[in-house]
């Protein structure tokens, strides 16, 4: 597997997996302009994309969704739910013969790939984040999530890597201008999830296999990459882990960044 995180934040998140039977988008909530011109800086065309998988339908999910399904043989592969929702977030219903239903822990294979489904806390109709086995090597796909129950863990630990929302500090979050209840929205079970909780369970995620940690959906008003590093290598440093140990990327809103090989 090669993943790229082409961007990721609350101005849009997509991620480009490529092996050498499949090429997908992990959501499309960039431009289609964008995303075009990521992949071809990776030498990827947007005729060879497979398929999108989309975790739910907020608009920095889906900013470039129907012009991908418009320009691209790709196929939908989302919850129903998700998609009988995405006509509020896009210009047009989406055709549903390029929809292929998912569902929550149910497993399916898109060319040489095992993909499982796993529901998420967030407040969308039917967020989900995604579990991706090539072989023997395991990515994890969970972002927009506010809260990480403990039995999600064994069926998501020891992946080789991580793409895991480390969204916000806390600090910096309460000291914001922005209002009360939108703070409240974030920090909530069913917002997003904080750099000190994202360590935590981070903590308790990883093994042996795990080499790669990307740190996404960082807020750029609630957050830097020297805020998000600090609580993780402070926190691993509680519980006699060595954050030195991983290879630790903080993921961009405006630029991909570098590839990683499975």
């Amino acid at each position: 597997m090669e993943i790229t995180v082409l961007a990721s934040g609350s101005k849009g998140n997509c991620t480009v997996l490529k092996t050498e039977a499949v090429t997908l988008l992990i959501d499309a909530g960039i431009s289609y302009k964008r995303i075009k011109g990521h992949l071809a800086t990776q030498g990827i065309e947007t005729t060879a994309l497979d398929a999108v998988l989309l975790t739910h339908e907020h608009i920095d999910h889906v900013k470039g969704l129907e012009r991908v399904l418009q320009e691209t043989p790709a196929t939908l592969y989302a919850t129903s739910a998700t998609f009988n929702h995405l006509h509020e977030k896009t210009t047009k219903v989406l055709n549903p013969e390029r929809h292929q239903p998912v569902h929550s822990g149910l497993s399916f294979m898109l060319g040489n790939l095992i993909i499982t489904p796993v529901r998420v806390s967030h407040d969308a109709v039917d967020a989900i984040g995604f579990i991706i086995r090539e072989g023997d090597k395991t990515l994890v796909y969970m972002t927009d999530l506010g809260y990480l129950p403990a039995e999600d863990y064994p069926s998501i630990a020891n992946a080789d890597m991580y793409i895991f929302e480390a969204n916000y500090d806390v600090s910096l979050l309460f000291s914001s201008a922005r209002p009360h209840y939108l703070k409240r929205r974030i920090d909530s079970v069913r917002g997003h999830m904080s750099n000190t909780d994202s360590a935590y369970h981070m903590c308790h995620l990883i093994g042996p296999r795990t080499k790669t940690i990307v740190l996404a959906h960082p807020s750029e008003e609630c957050n830097t990459a020297r805020h998000v590093l600090q609580t993780y290598r402070d926190v691993f440093r509680d519980y006699q882990r060595n954050l030195d140990d991983y290879d630790i990327i903080v993921a961009k809103q405006h630029e991909p960044i570098s590839t990683v090989i499975l």
